[in-house]
């Protein structure tokens, strides 16, 4: 496949005065650059969805933006402060992170992990207040795990795991939100009915994302990351063209237009030879 993908200074990204951002951000591991100078600074209470094939640096980006990963140059800020100068307790205050995959050997209810999520705001050894368990069970509701409080966290399939995640990242009542792959195991009515809950939250979210028709439907804006490098960034109609699509995936699609926003809706037609 030949490229024609432009460097992160070559691609006009959004920015903003406050919140959570990355300045040319580089991350390197095991000898290899993983991310390559990229920026992304969504506006408040935005969704911004990161999109690219396997590979891209779309886990690494969340994982740095989280503070889980520090980079190997460039910076990221939250409200103008360096998130490495920040205590680690007041960043989990503000941002939640919802990983692929979570697992645990302890023996644990669906209640007990999603009030994992008011840690952060409580004292050590210090019982929950009756705010904690009420954001707690809002969580619950909302995930529409209500019934599932009591039920131990080692009998949940794949898709039932991931909505307690998203349920404890509630439970935290952050102002940034970072989920990676969130639709990933839950059915089609669960997917649409997870990114319907987050989209309306008052929170800024970056959710990496494979579907790129639910990206569309979903986010406000949209970063595609192709080896490392930002390639495009703007609204879903302005990317999610056919060449982006062809350049950065090696798919031929047919890109239409539906709704009154005029969404751009992808049909993928196979492979590039």
């Amino acid at each position: 496949m030949k490229e024609t993908v432009r460097t992160a200074s070559d691609v006009p990204v959004a920015t903003a005065t406050g919140g959570l951002r990355a300045d040319r951000v580089s991350r390197r591991a095991d000898g290899r650059l993983i991310l390559d100078g990229v920026t992304l600074a969504p506006h408040q209470g935005s969704t911004v969805g990161l999109l690219g094939p396997n590979g891209s640096g779309k886990s690494t980006l969340l994982r740095v933006l989280a503070g889980l990963l520090g980079p190997s140059a460039g910076v990221v800020t939250l409200d103008g402060t360096p998130l490495a100068g920040l205590p680690r307790r007041e960043v989990a205050r503000r941002l939640a992170m919802v990983e692929q995959q979570a697992d645990t050997q302890v023996e644990l209810t669906v209640l007990d992990v999603v009030r994992l999520g008011r840690v952060p705001h409580r004292r050590a050894w210090t019982p929950a207040a009756a705010h904690d368990e009420r954001a707690v069970r809002s969580a619950l509701d909302r995930a529409g795990l209500g019934d599932r409080a009591d039920q131990p966290w080692h009998t949940l399939s794949g898709g039932e795991r991931q909505r307690v995640q998203i349920a404890r990242a509630l439970a935290q009542e952050p102002r940034e939100l970072l989920l990676d792959e969130p639709t990933n195991h839950l059915d089609i009515h669960h997917q649409l009915d997870l990114l319907s809950l987050v989209t309306a939250l008052p929170v800024t979210t970056v959710v990496a994302l494979h579907d790129l028709n639910l990206a569309a439907m979903y986010c406000d804006r949209v970063v595609v990351l192709h080896t490392g490098r930002v390639v495009a960034s703007g609204t879903p109609g302005d990317v999610l063209t056919e060449r982006l699509i062809a350049e950065v995936y090696g798919v031929r699609s047919a890109v239409t237009r539906q709704g009154p926003e005029e969404r751009p809706h992808v049909r993928f037609l196979g492979t590039l030879t």
